[in-house]
C-alpha cells in the first residue's frame, strides 16, 4: 500500500525547499567562488607595462602565471607542472591573439628540489623554453632585487587577476596588485 497524499504531500514539500536550499547555496557558493578568485584590490595594468608577465598554457586553458627572468627561463609555481604545455609573453589581453604576443614550447620544468605537493611548501619551478624568447619592448626580463624588501615596504604583484584557473575563457588583460 502506498503512503497516505499527506505524508507525500509533505513529502514534495521538504524536497521542494530542500531542492530550493540547494539551489540557494550553489548560486552563492558560485558567486562567492567568483569573487574569491579574483585578486584582492587588484587593477588593470597599462598595456605592455608588465613585459615580464608569462602565462602558461595547455592549449587556450591558462593554467598560471610566471615571469620572465632571462630569455630563456621563467619562474613559476611547482603546482602549475604538467606535462605538456607552453608560456605566452608579450599579451596584454588573454581574449585575443595580439601581434607582440610570443608562445613558446616549455622544454624542461625544474621544481624546487623541497617542493612539497601536499603542503605547497617550496612551490617554485624554473621553465626552460624550447628556445629563448625575443626581448623587445614588450618582452623583456623581470629585473631580479639584489637584496628582500624591508618590512612594511610596498611592492608591486602581477598576474592574470585570478587565483584559480579560469574555466572557459581566459580573464581579461594583466592584473596588478
Amino acid at each position: 500500500m502506498g503512503p497516505s497524499s499527506g505524508s507525500w504531500s509533505s513529502c514534495f514539500h521538504a524536497w521542494k525547499r530542500w531542492a530550493f536550499l540547494q539551489l540557494l547555496l550553489t548560486t552563492c557558493a558560485g558567486s562567492l567562488w567568483v569573487q574569491d578568485s579574483r585578486v584582492l584590490e587588484g587593477q588593470p595594468c597599462e598595456p605592455h607595462s608588465q613585459p615580464w608577465q608569462a602565462g602558461l598554457f595547455q592549449g587556450v586553458r591558462l593554467l598560471c602565471g610566471g615571469v620572465l627572468v632571462a630569455p630563456q627561463w621563467v619562474l613559476t609555481a611547482a603546482h602549475c607542472q604538467k606535462p605538456n604545455y607552453s608560456v605566452r609573453l608579450g599579451e596584454n589581453s588573454l581574449e585575443k591573439r595580439e601581434d607582440s604576443e610570443q608562445e613558446i614550447e616549455v622544454a624542461q620544468s625544474i621544481p624546487h628540489p623541497c617542493y612539497n605537493s601536499s603542503n605547497n611548501k617550496h612551490d617554485l619551478m624554473l621553465l626552460r623554453l624550447r628556445k629563448p624568447a625575443e626581448v623587445n619592448r614588450n618582452v623583456q626580463p623581470i629585473g631580479l632585487a639584489s637584496r628582500c624588501p624591508q618590512p612594511n615596504q610596498e611592492c608591486t604583484v602581477s598576474g592574470w587577476g585570478t587565483t584559480t584557473s579560469p574555466r572557459g575563457t581566459a580573464p581579461r588583460g594583466g592584473i596588478i596588485g
